[in-house]
């Protein structure tokens, strides 16, 4: 897998409607990865669906995709059974999966005193409790406001599947969930100052001719559609695995590719001196996909 793609394109998707959508093109060299292309640009239109499946299926050669968005549904919006058994009783894989992870959080929390479910399959894939593990709470998939985000990322799916295939060089991305397990903990969000530190600490991530770093302190859509792209490129260069808590066989569930869960198991990153020692984030750590 890491070494057959050479091009890695993410994308910070928004609303269908919206002007918000960003697109970042990373090309492999012999040292790391080159930013090559950033859309939209100053007068350049928004990446309405037509514009953005267009580009996407002209970049798909020895590519990965790497979206900021929920690319599959929860277990029960896919279930075909005609009635429900209940949570307790399903035997869907990932919600067997969500379960075993939920029994792996404390117990004796407020919410736990209060009878709050601790999963609920319809709006809650395996991967968001796995994140949640690791002390990244992100949005839940079908949670408030991402409803819309995520029927415009399943259209792309089906839009994109001549050219892309989920998990293989189509892949779900979280980039704050990346930069916490990498070590960059403090917020970047609305901080432009902060954007460039970041960028300039990823040492084999390089800005070709006409592509300015300047474009990324300006939009924080811009930065994180670069985020995207660069941990596909990771993920290759690395070769990380789906980890077995979010349920076998994977497929057609979905996955949320991060940073693995050791530092053992991926190389040094180019920017690790600049950061001091790596851990995990703490549980408390909060995070939020937009």
């Amino acid at each position: 897998m890491g070494q057959s793609f050479t091009r890695f394109i993410g994308v910070d998707l928004g609303g269908g409607k919206g002007k918000k959508t960003a697109l970042a093109v990373l090309e492999r060299s012999h040292d790391g990865v080159t930013v090559t292309r950033l859309s939209p640009r100053a007068k350049e239109p928004p990446l309405y669906d037509g514009a953005l499946v267009s580009a996407l299926v002209g970049l798909a050669g020895n590519a990965v995709l790497c979206v900021d968005a929920p690319l599959t549904l929860p277990p029960c919006l896919r279930c075909s059974e005609p009635v429900c058994p209940g949570q307790l009783a399903c035997v869907d894989s990932e919600v067997v999966a969500m379960r075993a992870l939920a029994n792996r959080e404390p117990q004796n929390g407020h919410d736990h005193r209060r009878g709050k479910p601790a999963i609920t399959p319809y709006t809650q894939r395996a991967t968001d409790l796995y994140l949640r593990s690791r002390g990244i709470i992100a949005r839940e998939t079908m949670g408030q406001a991402m409803g819309p985000l995520a029927a415009r990322a399943a259209h792309l799916v089906r839009a994109l599947a001549r050219s892309f295939r989920l998990n293989h060089n189509l892949i779900e991305v979280y980039p704050r969930a990346t930069l916490e397990l990498l070590g960059f903990r403090q917020p970047y969000k609305k901080r432009v100052d902060r954007r460039i530190e970041i960028l300039a600490a990823l040492g084999d991530l390089s800005f070709g001719p006409g592509v300015w770093r300047e474009e990324c302190r300006q939009s924080d859509n811009v930065f994180d559609a670069v985020l995207c792209a660069y941990t596909g490129y990771l993920r290759a260069r690395d070769g990380w695995q789906i980890s077995a808590l979010a349920g076998d066989p994977i497929d057609p569930q979905g996955w949320i590719w991060v940073p693995p869960e050791s530092r053992e198991s991926r190389r040094a990153l180019p920017g690790d001196s600049h950061r001091g020692s790596w851990k995990e984030p703490s549980q408390g750590s909060f995070t939020r996909r937009h």
